[in-house]
């Protein structure tokens, strides 16, 4: 009988010797033991880079005038500053969790960290609009990088239930509390400093966050597959961040220089083909590979759940960017001042975050959502009315606090439900769709209020009259039409599960908690089994 000759490297065993090899490095793995202290140091570190997410944008806010001046920026340029940083921030988010869980999340949670830290730093010092903007984009790619990476390291090393749940609970609140202090410290700064100030505390917080995360957090379990570019679906999120930020640049464009310029027109077009083409695309490859097959719009509510996340962080950006420069700039208040009357909407979605996240325990998160929805509705019903400083404690004040309850009972139960109505294995998506529609709202909504404020100040100009509030009270009807239109939809295209598979999507909702606040989702190995079968 002829001897049989098999080259392990290059013939039929391959995939079965890498498979192999593979699972004895997991096998051999064995989870080091950490003390109390130095993991709620490493939580301690991952929320902090949940806060400088958000303050390095609500800080800004206090900032608008002063960097309209240093800048030369039209008011309605200044869209720009906010938009830059939420549209590669949305973007991003896809492609950032499948690094993360390819290349390793404790180096994808470093280099997230210490690009928001640098490109912060350069901002500080520009001196040119054009570069802020690319700079403040450049920030929002290492902030996507932060978001499903950290929150994929409290689940590593935070695996009993009680500890992992407290650490999600205190990485979410991260964000608001972040809101909260970056708007006090964004007014010190301008009242006391400087607006590059802000950036240069933004540089404070991310380098030492990255240096800090080499010794402090461990390396992580062995990944089930060879890291690789192919894996990382480079086309479809090549197409989908092309299609996002080309249009949240011709909408923001829009509405600074008109809606009838070819610059505008053309990049609205491309993105419209682009996103057509990144849903062609997907389709047809494999879902193994996909950054988003489609079979996610079809699980029950997840289209409607994903329009209901663009509500919440636009309603909150569109009060911070119509109220705040009108306070400084109309009531004369110093950036402090200012401040510490918007402080409502930080101060009681920090107090509602837990309180509403276990409504869905007693009722069915449509009927939690629809009053989130409606206290949202009340709230904005008032603000075209606040047109004087004397308003502020009948309209402004009420307004701010109904609608933060309103929409954090919106969010945090919309967050849940999207999860309670998808498997766990999908986790990842649907997180990272559910935070692009939050992400992609803020560019996508200041660029309308500002266009028909805009539009609406020029009329008044042309009359030779004083803009006013109207322009602002305009913005605020558009947003009430548009909560409006949401609360219908939920309504006639929410579906309550029947009872008995209620329990099996509240088992989901649990397996996929961990992802419930970012999106971050378990890798799916490549199917090599396949090929080892075959052989």
């Amino acid at each position: 009988m002829p001897r049989i000759k098999l080259n392990a490297r290059r013939g039929s065993l391959a995939p079965l010797a890498r498979l192999a090899s593979m699972s004895e490095l997991q096998n051999a793995y064995v989870r080091p033991v950490l003390g109390s202290t130095r993991k709620n140091f490493m939580l301690a570190i991952f929320c902090f880079a949940e806060f400088m997410d958000a303050f390095i944008a609500s800080a800004l806010f206090p900032a608008i005038n002063q960097m309209n001046t240093s800048l030369h920026l039209a008011t309605n340029e200044s869209t720009w500053i906010f938009a830059a940083y939420s549209a590669t921030f949305a973007a991003f988010l896809l492609i950032s969790g499948r690094v993360a869980d390819i290349y390793g999340s404790k180096w994808c949670f470093l280099v997230g960290s210490a690009l928001v830290g640098i490109f912060s730093l350069g901002c500080g010092f520009c001196h040119n609009k054009i570069a802020l903007f690319v700079l403040r984009a450049m920030s929002g790619i290492g902030a996507a990088m932060t978001v499903p990476s950290g929150l994929s390291l409290i689940i590593e090393w935070f695996p009993d239930p009680v500890e992992q749940n407290r650490g999600i609970a205190f990485f979410g609140g991260s964000s608001a509390i972040g809101n909260v202090f970056g708007i006090i410290i964004g007014g010190f700064c301008v009242q006391w400093a400087s607006w590059r100030w802000i950036f240069w505390a933004t540089t404070c917080m991310g380098v030492p966050i990255a240096l800090v995360t080499i010794p402090l957090v461990p390396p992580g379990a062995p990944r089930p597959n060879k890291p690789s570019f192919k894996r990382l679906d480079l086309g479809g999120v090549s197409l989908i961040t092309g299609a996002i930020i080309l249009f949240i640049f011709a909408v923001t464009s829009g509405s600074a220089t008109g809606w009838g310029k070819p610059k505008v027109i053309a990049p609205l077009i491309i993105s419209i083909l682009m996103g057509a083409a990144f849903f062609v695309y997907e389709a047809w490859l494999d879902p193994h590979m996909a950054a988003l097959p489609p079979r996610v719009w079809f699980y029950p509510n997840v289209p409607i759940l994903a329009a209901l996340g663009l509500i919440p962080f636009f309603w909150w950006l569109a009060l911070f960017y119509s109220f705040m420069p009108l306070f400084e700039s109309s009531y004369h208040w110093s950036p402090v001042i200012t401040s510490v009357h918007i402080l409502p909407t930080g101060t009681f979605s920090a107090l509602v975050a837990g309180v509403s996240s276990k409504l869905v325990e007693y009722v069915n998160p449509k009927w939690s959502i629809l009053g989130g929805l409606t206290l949202d509705i009340i709230a904005t019903f008032l603000l075209p009315f606040a047109n004087s400083k004397e308003r502020y404690w009948s309209y402004v004040f009420p307004a701010f606090t109904i609608g933060t309850i309103g929409n954090m009972v919106l969010y945090t139960n919309a967050n849940i439900a999207i999860f309670m109505n998808t498997p766990p294995e999908i986790a990842g998506i649907v997180g990272a769709v559910f935070n692009c529609a939050l992400q992609g709202s803020i560019a996508l909504g200041i660029a309308i209020i500002a266009s028909i404020a805009s539009s609406e100040n020029a009329k008044q100009i042309a009359k030779g009259r004083e803009p006013g509030y109207k322009g602002i009270a305009d913005g605020f009807w558009f947003i009430l039409a548009f909560l409006l239109v949401e609360a219908i939809a939920l309504l006639i295209f929410y579906r309550i599960p029947k009872a008995g598979a209620a329990d099996e999507e509240k088992g989901g909702a649990v397996s996929s908690s961990a992802s419930s606040v970012t999106g971050v989702g378990t890798e799916v190995p490549e199917k090599e089994g396949s090929a080892v079968g075959a052989h």
